[in-house]
């Protein structure tokens, strides 16, 4: 089994998360810690990387996250009573239709190294999503590692962390999602003004057939 990363996208009904909303959320995500415990007893809650952030550029947008350790556990999870009940409140408080979800093929929220922040920690992480080509994918990866020390050492000592989507959109298309940890959404735009930026970013945009980047804190 390969471990993955679940990002779920969610659009509040309202123009603000109201209290009842988040209270869902937190019961949901606490029933869903306690399926994990009884039916893969051996995970350690903290590295389940499970959290709930609001988007800075849309307040109404909100992002889910949570480690499993292969996809069918999560499908097994999803096919749950328990998953069942604890998500139908949410209906009330989330354009359940909007949905987008699916997993990245690592552990985005694993380790990290000594004085580093982890991006759980973070005041801010940016999203990036950049789609490319399928036939592609090695060519970008390799320009993207290449110029990957530039915004390693401009983030630090926050993290870089980055994945491929498994389920694809279109099969023609290959998806790369990074994110980068900040003290503030404005240091990350300080990053586009450094000498280097070109050096990180040229390479790695010349493969891409669509390009978003948003920032989130974290809620829950």
């Amino acid at each position: 089994m390969a471990p993955v990363t679940n990002l779920v996208w969610l659009t509040s009904s309202s123009p603000t998360l109201t209290d009842a909303a988040k209270s869902a959320m937190q019961h949901a995500l606490s029933v869903q810690a306690s399926w994990v415990a009884t039916h893969a007893p051996g995970t350690a809650p903290a590295d389940r990387g499970v959290a709930l952030f609001q988007q800075v550029e849309d307040p109404r947008v909100f992002l889910e996250t949570a480690h499993w350790a292969s996809p069918e556990q999560h499908d097994a999870w999803l096919a749950s009573e328990e998953c069942k009940a604890s998500a139908a409140p949410l209906a009330a408080h989330f354009a359940l239709d909007q949905i987008e979800y699916f997993h990245l093929d690592t552990e985005v929220f694993g380790p990290v190294g000594e004085g580093e922040v982890p991006l759980l920690q973070s005041p801010f992480v940016s999203v990036g999503r950049v789609g490319i080509a399928a036939a592609d994918r090695e060519a970008f990866t390799q320009a993207f590692d290449a110029g990957k020390s530039v915004l390693v050492d401009f983030a630090r000592p926050h993290v870089v962390r980055s994945g491929f989507r498994r389920q694809k959109a279109d099969p023609a298309v290959e998806e790369s999602v990074f994110f980068v940890g900040w003290p503030a959404v404005e240091r990350h735009a300080e990053l586009a003004k450094t000498e280097n930026f070109a050096k990180y970013a040229t390479p790695m945009l010349s493969f891409a057939k669509t390009n978003e980047v948003k920032h989130y804190h974290r809620i829950l």
